[in-house]
C-alpha cells in the first residue's frame, strides 16, 4: 500500500492549486479524461516522466485511481504538459519494475514512498 494513500483526501485541495501550474511546469502535467460511467470531462494534475514513446506516471494515493480506470477503458485521452498538448494512446498498468524507466533520483523517491503501480502510455503531440 503507498505511503501516500493515508492522505488521500490531499488531492482535493492540491489538485485546483496544481492543475493550472501542471500545464506549464514540467513534470507537472494534466490528464485530460472522460468519466467511464458519466461521459463527464475531467482534468486531473499528476506527475508525469517521460519515455522513449510516452510518458509513465506513478498512481501515488490509490493503485485503481479513477482518472486511470478512465484513461485504460477509454483506450486514452490527452495529456498537457510543458505548454504542449499530446494525444495518450497504448495505456498500460505496470508493475515496481517501471521505475527502472524513470529518472534515478524519481525512481529512489518512488520506492521509498511505495509506489508499485504505474501507469504508461504512448503520446503523440497534437
Amino acid at each position: 500500500m503507498p505511503f501516500l494513500s493515508r492522505f488521500s483526501s490531499l488531492p482535493k485541495y492540491l489538485n485546483p492549486v496544481l492543475r493550472p501550474l501542471g500545464r506549464w511546469v514540467p513534470p507537472l502535467a494534466v490528464l485530460h479524461h472522460r468519466g467511464r460511467r458519466s461521459g463527464t470531462p475531467f482534468d486531473t494534475p499528476v506527475q508525469a516522466f517521460r519515455t522513449k514513446s510516452g510518458f509513465i506516471v506513478g498512481l501515488a494515493y490509490n493503485a485503481n485511481a479513477n482518472w486511470a480506470q478512465n484513461i485504460l477503458a477509454a483506450g486514452g485521452g490527452e495529456i498537457s504538459r510543458g505548454g504542449r498538448r499530446y494525444t495518450i494512446s497504448r495505456p498500460r498498468k505496470r508493475g515496481p519494475e517501471a521505475r527502472a524507466d524513470l529518472p534515478a533520483p524519481i525512481g529512489f523517491v518512488m520506492r521509498k514512498l511505495d509506489i508499485d503501480t504505474f501507469l504508461e502510455f504512448d503520446a503523440t503531440r497534437i
